[in-house]
């Protein structure tokens, strides 16, 4: 199993995960204490995921492109 997952901040997966993920709860944290507008936090979900496919994709394509 080559593949592993690497659970650091040299992984850029995860950097992306934190930069994403960390300021949106922030801001959902806020709005819900002030506000009364409901909060979707798949949308944050949604904008890692679709990073995610085209970082997968680019990595495809080098690996491809290398070999």
């Amino acid at each position: 199993m080559s593949d592993r997952f690497e659970l650091s901040f040299k992984n850029k997966v995860v950097r992306m995960w934190l930069i994403i993920m960390v300021p949106a709860v922030i801001a959902e944290i806020l709005i819900m204490q002030f506000t009364v507008i409901p909060v979707f936090p798949s949308i944050s979900w949604t904008i890692f995921f679709i990073w995610l496919y085209f970082y997968k994709r680019k990595q495809k394509k080098e690996h491809s492109v290398s070999s």
